[in-house]
């Protein structure tokens, strides 16, 4: 099967993701992944109102599969 290729996550993007991962721990994919995608809810815990709707629209153009398999967390935002 050939893997897939993704484009880059924007800064933004990114920030919302590192964001959401402090605010939730060690098993920040299975939360984000399992409660807020899979049920369709908007995380309203962040710094900026819309990270919430960028993380749906992460979920959108990448999945979840990108999510535990590609992405990794850069070194400097744990």
């Amino acid at each position: 099967m050939k893997r897939r290729d993704y484009r880059e996550l924007t800064e933004r993007e990114l920030a919302a993701l590192v964001e959401f991962a402090k605010a939730h721990g060690r098993c920040w994919r299975h939360e984000l992944n399992d409660v807020y995608w899979y049920n369709a809810r908007v995380w309203r815990g962040g710094s900026d109102e819309n990270i919430g709707h960028i993380l749906h629209s992460i979920r959108n153009n990448f999945g979840p599969t990108w999510l535990y398999d590609v992405f990794k967390l850069p070194k400097d935002s744990k």
